[in-house]
């Protein structure tokens, strides 16, 4: 959409070879090769064009961190207000349960990684370790409904994956707000570091 209507796109990615790819496949969108946080991303948007008074058609939140207040420093510090809202979630804390890792000099330095090794199939080498998110990080999806309510509603969930739409175009498309409770018990889950016997435990047993 952005390549065919000119408008402008942003991407911002912390790995040098990744944001040589993005280079390579996207050329027509801005790219911010550098790690966001809370401290620089409102300097980040304003180098490279964007400002609150921009009207946005999507804002897309992937940084397997501290997702929830780069969201909150997009929506209520700097004044973003995207139509769409995709938030990267994690799973592994189920309704009713809030929870945000928050953004500071510690964990950005000292982050621990999670690495998983043994025969899952293709395409994974069964003699290479894979890296996958710790079960610390990210923000839970009750905490996401919660903070952004009632200026964004949940109109969908796709593990790991969290879709909020404005209200005021919700109101116009008639969209209701989805359940966080029904979505989640209802959709596939990716979940990591969480056994799913305590998951189930915590969804389907606990009051």
């Amino acid at each position: 959409h952005a390549r065919k209507s000119g408008s402008l796109a942003l991407g911002i990615e912390a790995d040098e070879a990744l944001c040589a790819k993005h280079r390579q496949n996207l050329p027509w969108v801005r790219l911010a090769c550098q790690k966001v946080t809370t401290q620089n991303l409102r300097s980040i948007l304003l180098s490279t064009g964007f400002t609150s008074s921009r009207e946005l058609d999507v804002l897309k939140v992937d940084i397997d961190s501290y997702e929830g207040p780069i969201v909150q420093e997009c929506i209520f510090r700097i004044g973003l207000r995207p139509k769409v809202l995709q938030v990267e979630i994690n799973a592994g804390i189920p309704p009713p349960l809030q929870y945000a890792l928050l953004d500071s000099p510690q964990v950005r330095t000292s982050l621990p990684q999670l690495e998983l090794l043994g025969d899952f199939g293709w395409p994974f080498d069964p003699n290479k370790p894979f890296e996958v998110n710790s079960p610390v990080l990210g923000v839970s999806l009750s905490y996401l409904v919660r903070v952004l309510m009632p200026h964004y509603v949940l109109v969908e969930f796709a593990s790991p994956d969290a879709v909020f739409v404005r209200a005021d175009i919700a109101d116009h498309l008639g969209r209701k707000p989805l359940d966080e409770f029904q979505a989640y018990v209802s959709r596939w889950t990716d979940v990591h570091g969480f056994h799913r016997s305590l998951l189930r435990r915590w969804v389907f047993e606990l009051d």
